[in-house]
């Protein structure tokens, strides 16, 4: 399933004024850097990748604690957010 491309300013100076994040996913990939994916309540219940502020690519972490730093403190998000590891992925660097 590929998932559409949302940039970061629609989350943050062009959220709708009711707008919310319904759901936040943080995914590792193979490489071992980390990406978000969020559903927005004016937008379905279609999940986005989040992209830089920008450009059409996807923003990327090298460590899982500043991408969530990051949902909290730019999108004001305080709900669960879930956290999918890369399978075979052990080693705490990428943590």
């Amino acid at each position: 399933m590929e998932l559409g491309l949302i940039l970061e300013r629609e989350l943050t100076t062009l959220r709708p004024m009711n707008g919310t994040l319904t759901d936040v996913h943080i995914c590792q990939r193979h490489d071992g850097c980390w990406h978000i994916n969020v559903r927005l309540s004016w937008r379905g219940a279609t999940l986005f990748h989040v992209g830089l502020y920008d450009k059409k690519k996807v923003r990327v972490y090298k460590r899982l604690r500043s991408a969530v730093r990051h949902v909290i403190t730019a999108y004001g998000y305080d709900a669960m957010i879930a956290v999918h590891p890369y399978k075979g992925m052990v080693s705490a660097d990428h943590f």
